[in-house]
């Protein structure tokens, strides 16, 4: 049974019929199923779920990518267009034999058992080679190589469990990617199909769309603001670099191993795209934690001591002027992380945005009480005259 809510009348309904039923990832053909969704009244209180039956010889969510209903989220359409003509048989996903032992588990094992994890975990590398084979085969999903990576894609999704490996022979190792998957260290080519053409017609308006720019020397020349020198910041300028210097390596360290793009994505938590090892919904939290611990290592590293100053207490505000102007001036663009490929960083002074927004008040309120004396005068004079 289906239960859902209309997007426009906002009334729920009963899904009757045909329907179309899968689950991500779904990698073999036979992951789609053709279902018949009925009216079942005791179960009108559930709604935007799907409710499988209890009987029958095989449990349907196995049938879609081997499902255990363990927070699985479903696809379910029930558009006549979209239904396909016929059902290809699910796959078996009995999982392979588990490797046991006749004792205790040892440390040492859990150990080797990780490291082995790590070395083996081919999930990726599977699901990426069966993107690419779908593109190019003229069989797509059907194709025996989709086929066969289907079955070792159940292997890898079991490893943990079972402790087998999904072993990748040398056919099915992908020596050429489609364009729209977007490796630029592998060898490509300029996909003919639906996805390609796609990919393309996005790629041509996105320059267009004010995405996110990088901070270029010119862009630094525009943005640097005189009014955030504070006398005496030249005393906290050696500081300064090498704290920026800090900063920029830990913060690319953390988008290098999220493989996070850009600094504005980490810093807002709003990421376009990541490494394929982690997910949005799972590891924004953490992305969060890394970042609100840098910015804090960072505050602690402002209230130390300057070096190389007489005794007496730091002029906090020609420091934070000192962080901004080893950021935003354009003489030290590019000074940090030489060698790597990496944008230039802005987020650093303001991890003391209270002092950079109070001497930017400052600075304001002095200039306009200057221009007020200065109209003083100007009427003054006009009426001496």
């Amino acid at each position: 049974m289906v239960r859902h809510i209309g997007s426009e009348s906002n009334q729920k309904f009963i899904v009757e019929g045909k329907v179309v039923v899968a689950k991500n990832p779904c990698l073999h053909p036979g992951d789609v199923r053709v279902l018949k969704a009925v009216d079942v009244p005791e179960l009108y209180h559930m709604v935007d779920c799907v409710v499988f039956p209890q009987k029958g010889p095989r449990p349907h969510p196995n049938e879609c990518s081997g499902s255990d209903l363990d927070g699985d989220i479903y696809f379910v359409c029930w558009d006549d267009e979209l239904i396909p003509s016929r059902q290809i048989q699910p796959m078996d996903y009995t999982p392979a034999p588990t490797i046991e032992l006749d004792h205790d588990v040892t440390i040492e094992e859990v150990e080797e058992y990780f490291v082995n994890y790590m070395v083996n975990d081919s999930l990726g590398i599977i699901a990426n080679a069966h993107t690419a084979f779908a593109d190019r085969e003229p069989s797509k999903a059907m194709s025996k190589p989709c086929i066969e990576l289907a079955k070792l894609f159940s292997i890898a999704v079991d490893f943990p469990k079972t402790g087998v490996p999904a072993i990748i022979p040398q056919h099915l190792r992908v020596k050429e990617f489609p364009d729209f998957m977007e490796k630029p260290d592998k060898p490509t080519y300029k996909s003919c199909n639906v996805i390609g053409e796609l990919f393309r017609e996005v790629k041509d308006v996105e320059p267009h769309d004010g995405s996110i720019r990088s901070f270029s020397r010119e862009v630094a020349r525009q943005s640097y603001d005189p009014d955030m020198e504070v006398d005496g910041f030249d005393d906290y300028i050696e500081d300064a670099f090498y704290y920026k210097s800090n900063y920029d390596s830990m913060l690319g360290n953390l988008l290098d191993y999220y493989g996070i793009k850009t600094e504005a994505e980490i810093l807002s938590g709003s990421v376009m795209k990541m490494s394929k090892s982690f997910t949005k919904k799972r590891d924004v939290d953490p992305i969060n934690m890394a970042v609100r611990s840098l910015r804090k290592e960072a505050r602690t590293w402002f209230n130390e001591k300057a070096t190389g100053l007489d005794s007496g207490a730091d002029d906090v505000y020609a420091k934070a002027s000192a962080w901004y102007h080893v950021t935003y001036h354009p003489k030290y663009f590019g000074c940090y992380n030489e060698g790597l490929n990496r944008d230039h960083f802005i987020s650093f002074p303001w991890c003391v945005y209270d002092k950079l927004v109070h001497i930017k008040k400052e600075k304001s309120s002095s200039r306009a009480l200057n221009l007020s004396s200065l109209e003083r005068r100007f009427w003054n004079g006009l009426h001496l005259n």
